[in-house]
């Protein structure tokens, strides 16, 4: 509805219908405003509203460059993101940098990339992650300026920037730490982001948090060196699945060809996140690969990944994150689903993949997770073979 009056050929309707729109945004804006500073809204009300004002903010950037006819939408909500970013870095000296629990390579070469632009501008800046980095992704971490929960910095954060994470409690254990005072610049492009930081900059259409971040450091003028480069090629060809899933798009393209002239090591890369393993990590793979199931006609595979599994190989669940692709790989499959269990008692990490245009985000949400339209992931109390069923169930049901 709304998508069909923006691009309305009659000039003076479309006009009409903007100005209304942007007049319920000004009031929604002061109602939510006035209420917290009464007291009269709860603390839950209060979030609502702000989320809605972020995303009006943007909303209301687009209505703008449609009547005026004037540069693309993109320019103006970059320009718009920014210059209020840029503004926040300039007024603070103190900056934390964190991501999602069990970080990818999405937030990991986002947080280093920022690291090292950050700390080029004088600033004073950490990275603090709720769980250990991958051993693929060693290789572009940062000698000093590294902490993993319950390791923690010594300065007080006036900012924290929180990256490729839909929700703060995404954040698992780093939320501990975060000053009550900080500001949180939100920068993220989960479909289900809950808009949660004083600045929100959210793109759903980027096809990784490492292009919001690379947009962002061209904006603020900052010099891509090789190691940020390194990072942020790391971000885009682990999110599209080196260049596979429907996310890659033609700006994400150019961006790694912008980050190859700028001295992205990409043969570096290629060596230390996809072709090199150890010999327990091949060996687990191949006990993996023996639990695989077939469901629904041949649609839905399942594997799974046990406790007793990882202890007996030596490896930390952190480096079996690429094993999620592995079900949906099968030829005639259209969603692959690992089902690993926790360290927590009874509880089981589901990670969905899919294609041919199924949403597993959907189905994740049902579940109280989320994440992409094709890859998403969310936690279930229960046994694996508990929690198979559940998710079979729902799987099946979203097939009728």
């Amino acid at each position: 509805m709304l998508l069909r009056l923006f691009h309305h050929e009659d000039y003076e309707k479309k006009t009409i219908f903007l100005q209304i729109l942007m007049v319920t945004y000004q009031r929604i804006k002061c109602k939510g405003k006035e209420g917290l500073t009464k007291g009269s809204v709860s603390p839950i009300i209060a979030l609502s509203w702000q989320r809605m004002e972020d995303k009006m903010t943007v909303f209301s950037a687009r209505c703008c460059v449609l009547i005026r006819g004037g540069k693309p939408v993109e320019d103006t909500i970059v320009k718009m993101h920014g210059e209020e970013i840029c503004s926040m870095v300039k007024r603070y000296q103190r900056f934390l940098i964190t991501t999602h629990v069990r970080a990818d390579g999405d937030g990991i070469g986002s947080e280093v990339a920022l690291y090292h632009a950050l700390r080029s501008m004088g600033k004073t800046v950490c990275i603090a992650n709720d769980s250990p980095t991958p051993q693929m992704y060693q290789f572009i971490i940062p000698p000093e300026g590294v902490y993993i929960y319950p390791d923690s910095p010594k300065d007080r954060a006036e900012v924290v920037f929180a990256l490729d994470s839909p929700t703060l409690e995404r954040l698992g254990m780093i939320q501990e730490i975060i000053p009550e005072d900080a500001k949180i610049i939100n920068v993220d492009h989960h479909i289900s982001n809950e808009y949660f930081g004083a600045v929100n900059w959210v793109a759903e259409d980027m096809c990784a948090t490492g292009e919001i971040v690379l947009t962002l450091l061209r904006e603020m003028d900052i010099d891509i060196t090789p190691d940020m480069a390194t990072a942020l090629y790391v971000a885009i060809v682990t999110d599209t699945g080196r260049f596979t899933h429907s996310n890659t798009t033609p700006a994400a393209l150019r961006a790694a060809a912008f980050l190859i002239e700028r001295g992205a090591r990409h043969e570096e890369i290629s060596k230390n996140v996809y072709n090199t393993n150890s010999f327990p990590l091949i060996q687990l793979r191949a006990r993996v690969l023996n639990t695989v199931g077939l469901h629904a006609g041949n649609r839905i595979a399942v594997i799974w990944l046990t406790k007793e599994m990882l202890e007996k190989a030596k490896i930390n669940a952190i480096d079996t994150q690429e094993f999620a692709d592995i079900p949906v790989s099968i030829e005639g499959v259209t969603v692959g689903v690992l089902l690993r269990e926790m360290t927590k008692p009874n509880w089981i990490k589901a990670s969905f993949r899919s294609r041919n245009g199924f949403n597993v985000n959907d189905v994740a949400k049902k579940f109280g997770g989320g994440g992409h339209k094709y890859a998403a992931g969310c936690e279930i109390q229960g046994t694996i073979a508990e929690v198979q069923q559940l998710i079979l169930g729902e799987l099946e049901k979203a097939f009728l």
